[in-house]
């Protein structure tokens, strides 16, 4: 008797977690006996042959707030979710990231008897160790993407495999000479130095980021005549979200992520994030700046339970990039460290770092490929 082709259902929230999940998906439908994968994603997984039912990352929720604007939207996706789980008994559950959302369906696919792959950890070991409790119920096997992230879980006691770090794939590792990339931006040759100012893909980050970068470009370029700025611009926003620029201001937009153009660049400035890692394996210089709401900032410094904040930081477990944090976020600061990143030797003790960050993030085989095999591990588990 043949078996029937398996069913995944799928839930990525985001827009990073759709890209990421996309090559597992591209992974798991080559060769015979590939499974039947629906749910809600994005474009990304739509393009990769998955079932699409719902733009689950548009718009990409956020936030306390945001939450509660969009919470008859949730609602309305989440009852989608329990409809799909109840009548079409997937095989296989699969979560990406996303965990105010996915955590609750992973428990509502525990009491239908459907195991749960979780693909994108919750950060519980920087905040909400609280939901450790559920993941431990529900979640069959956890897919992790740092390397830390494994001793940690399996401390907790949950099943975890880690399977290298998607960013690997995402990121060039080489890219055109530096000439070569300023000639076809339209960037003047000597522009020295040349900073990647990126103060984030969302507009709440922009307002309180981007004055910074403007005021600190300005005082560089009093002590550096030639500096410029290069500014990887997210799709979905407009040169309007970055405002207060004149005709004098050196600032050079071009399409995110911009790798080859970062590549190119002197040193950074980035807003906490995952970009802090993708410069990092660009071999990029940089500096991590990070400020939100007063209260915000307050209530974060009580909740977090890790000593640093920037993910390179993390992963070589030491201070490698400087991190400007809140009250310490001011142009004299940012200057400062600027000025110190131009020096030859600690340029270099910063590219000694992350070329041991990247070592530590490879697998033996590209990560999308090892979480496709532990998602196959265990549709073939199921009678």
């Amino acid at each position: 008797m043949v078996r029937p082709s398996r069913k995944i259902m799928v839930v990525a929230g985001d827009p990073s977690g759709d890209i990421h999940a996309a090559r597992v998906a591209r992974a798991l439908r080559k060769g015979q006996g590939a499974p039947r994968i629906f749910g809600m994603g994005g474009p990304a997984l739509a393009k990769a042959g998955v079932e699409v039912r719902e733009d689950l990352t548009r718009p990409a929720i956020m936030g306390f707030v945001e939450v509660l604007k969009h919470l008859p939207l949730l609602k309305r996706r989440f009852a989608l979710c329990e409809k799909w789980l109840a009548e079409e008994k997937p095989d296989l559950l699969w979560l990406v990231d996303y965990p105010g959302f996915n955590l609750r369906l992973a428990k509502k696919a525990h009491a239908l008897g459907i195991p749960v792959c979780y693909y994108i950890a919750p950060q519980v070991w920087a905040w909400h160790r609280e939901r450790l409790k559920l993941m431990k119920e529900v979640i069959s096997r956890l897919l992790v993407i740092l390397p830390f992230e494994k001793e940690f879980f399996t401390k907790e006691g949950l099943p975890v495999s880690y399977v290298g770090n998607p960013l690997l794939e995402e990121v060039p590792a080489r890219g055109p000479a530096r000439a070569a990339v300023l000639k076809k931006l339209g960037l003047p040759p000597g522009a020295f130095p040349l900073v990647a100012a990126m103060p984030g893909s969302r507009k709440s980050e922009i307002e309180k980021i981007w004055p910074l970068f403007l005021q600190a470009a300005r005082r560089t370029r009093e002590n550096y005549p030639d500096a410029a700025f290069l500014v990887p611009k997210p799709a979905a926003l407009s040169h309007a979200d970055y405002p207060g620029l004149s005709s004098e201001d050196p600032f050079y937009f071009v399409e995110a992520p911009a790798f080859d153009a970062r590549r190119a660049c002197d040193l950074a400035w980035v807003k906490s994030g995952t970009s802090t890692l993708e410069t990092a394996l660009l071999g990029t210089p940089q500096i991590l700046v990070y400020k939100v709401a007063a209260l915000t900032g307050f209530l974060a410094k009580r909740l977090l339970k890790i000593k640093y904040v920037g993910l390179v930081n993390l992963l070589a477990a030491k201070p490698q990039v400087p991190e400007l944090l809140q009250e310490k976020a001011t142009p004299a600061l940012l200057i400062e460290e600027t000025e110190k990143l131009l020096a030859p030797k600690v340029r270099e003790a910063q590219a000694r770092s992350f070329a041991q960050v990247k070592k530590s993030l490879k697998t033996p085989l590209a990560s999308s490929r090892m979480a496709a095999r532990e998602i196959q591990k265990m549709l073939a588990a199921r009678p």
